[in-house]
Parts: structure tokens; C-alpha cells; sequence
């Protein structure tokens, strides 16, 4: 599992209600303790507390959210900003490399939930949505792929005597990702989804995947996060120095993708397969 517990669901742009997952690596690293240099009068040495022990990452989330005046002009009261600089679906597409801002207003176009828009990470967002996607295809979170800025709240473990287990006040942290993933139909998503994909093929073939389709790789990654295994609440954990890690050995053994999808929580969980399971088939068509 993997650190900070500011790092707290794998989606870009129109695909974004598709896997954020992961959105979601579960590999717990800690961080090292402060060092405390002394000054050189003789002065009592300040006190070093022990490092917080570290939750299990959401690398999708891990991020500082920077200005982004799109983003904000998109949470102003649910406006579509895209209404005013309609593209006509013949407008060629920009290179992959200056991608962003066509992107970004592709994106933020659509009619997020108020508020919730600036949750996107829009930076590279085509290639962190596919570097994502190929990843979660096959079990594993891409760590510094991360697709939406983290969480306020901390991450929280209950102590019972010498053993942890995960707080389902956490569980709380997904609903304004989920929320936002939610606020527009999916049918919408699939038509922005349609005209990018040339733009996330690129970034596919970059990869080394030749004449391979991303499509395919894509309806691979939401099978994954779809059958990800549903266990109850509040998992137990044990904690060695400052990691975290699941307690049932079989829990630990699962890949980093259901990892993440079991720290979601039941009914975050579940929400989330529902709407997997509509993009699951609007995409296959």
C-alpha cells in the first residue's frame, strides 16, 4: 500500500465516469521522520514526533488542486462554458502534445454537478486517463497518473487495543467524486468520448500497442473494476512501524485496482459499478 494521508475516485475527460479508479495503488509507503538541526547557542532541542502511520494510497486522488480558471468557470452555478465556443464535430482535432485546453473545454462543457468540476486533474489529460486505463486493465494503479486533486479530510484507522481497522468515516471522502461522475448522463460522456478518441489512440499507440484499440483495453479496465471482490466494512488492518496493510492475508493479496475499489466502501462501491456497467455498454456499441 503507498503514503501520505493527503493522498486520498481513473477518469480524464468525457471518460472519466469510466474508471476512476482508481481513482485509485494500495502499497503503503511512509514517509521518513523531520530531521532537526540544532542551532548553535545551546537551546533545547525541539521535540520530533513520529511520522502519522500512512493510509493506503489513492494515487488517482493524490494531488494539490492549482488554479485552473476553466475549471472554476465551470463550477460557477452549473454553467456550460462550452455553449459560447461550440466546435463544429468537423473542427480537426489538436495534436496530441496541445491537446489540454481542447480538451479541458470539451470536458468542462458538459454540465457538471456545481462545485465538483475543479475535481479534475487538467493537466496531460489524455495520456494520465489511458496510462490509467492500461494500467487498471491489468490490476495495477498507475501512481503518478492521478486523475482527480485529493480529498480535504485525512484518512482515518480506529484503534482497537494493538489492532487497527479502516474507519468508515473514509468512506464519506468518495461522495463528491462520485457525485460529480454521476451529474451528467452517460450518454453525454459517450458522444464527447467519441470525438477524443482519436486523440486517446495516439496516446495508446504511444505506449507501444501498434494497431491495438484502446476501446478494447478500456472494456478490459471496467470488467476489472466490475468484478472487483465485495467485502464488509471496515476491514480490519495491521500496522508495522508506518504501514498500513490489510489484515486477511487474502485482502492483501488482491491486485492494487480491487484494493482500491474495496476502500470505497460498500455502497460507494456499488454506485460506482452501476455506472461502470452503463458506460460498459453505451462503449461496446
Amino acid at each position: 500500500m503507498s503514503k501520505s494521508s493527503s493522498s486520498s475516485l481513473n477518469v480524464i475527460v468525457p471518460v472519466v465516469a469510466l474508471v476512476a479508479i482508481a481513482g485509485v495503488g494500495w502499497y503503503l509507503l511512509g514517509r521518513d521522520p523531520e530531521v532537526v538541526t540544532l542551532p548553535p547557542a545551546p537551546v533545547e532541542q525541539p521535540k520530533v514526533e513520529a511520522p502519522k502511520p500512512a493510509e493506503p494510497a489513492d494515487v488517482l486522488t493524490n494531488q494539490e488542486p492549482k488554479e485552473d480558471p476553466i475549471a472554476a468557470q465551470a463550477d460557477d452555478a452549473g454553467t456550460d462554458v462550452g455553449d459560447e465556443q461550440a466546435v463544429a464535430t468537423t473542427t480537426p482535432l489538436p495534436a496530441l502534445d496541445g491537446s489540454d485546453a481542447f480538451v479541458k473545454e470539451k470536458l468542462l462543457g458538459l454540465k457538471w454537478k456545481p462545485g465538483l468540476a475543479s475535481l479534475f486533474v487538467t493537466e496531460e489529460m489524455i495520456r494520465r486517463f489511458v496510462v490509467q486505463v492500461d494500467n487498471i486493465a491489468e490490476g495495477r494503479i498507475a501512481l503518478q497518473q492521478q486523475l482527480f486533486h485529493s480529498p480535504k479530510q485525512d484518512f482515518k484507522a480506529k484503534a482497537e487495543g494493538d489492532n487497527y481497522r479502516l474507519d468508515p468515516a473514509n468512506y464519506a471522502r468518495y461522495s463528491p467524486y462520485l457525485d460529480l461522475l454521476e451529474s451528467v448522463p452517460a450518454e453525454q460522456v459517450a458522444t464527447v468520448y467519441r470525438e477524443l478518441y482519436p486523440l486517446l489512440q495516439a496516446a495508446y499507440s504511444e505506449l507501444g500497442y501498434g494497431d491495438a484499440q484502446f476501446k478494447d483495453k478500456l472494456q478490459q479496465a471496467i470488467k476489472v473494476l466490475i468484478n472487483s471482490p465485495e467485502i464488509a466494512d471496515a476491514p480490519a488492518l495491521k500496522l508495522s512501524s508506518v504501514y498500513y496493510s490489510f489484515a486477511d492475508d487474502e485482502t492483501e493479496k488482491l491486485s492494487q485496482a480491487h484494493k482500491q475499489m474495496i476502500r470505497l466502501g460498500q455502497k460507494n462501491q456499488l454506485r460506482f459499478k452501476r455506472l461502470l456497467a452503463q458506460y460498459q455498454t453505451l462503449l461496446a456499441k
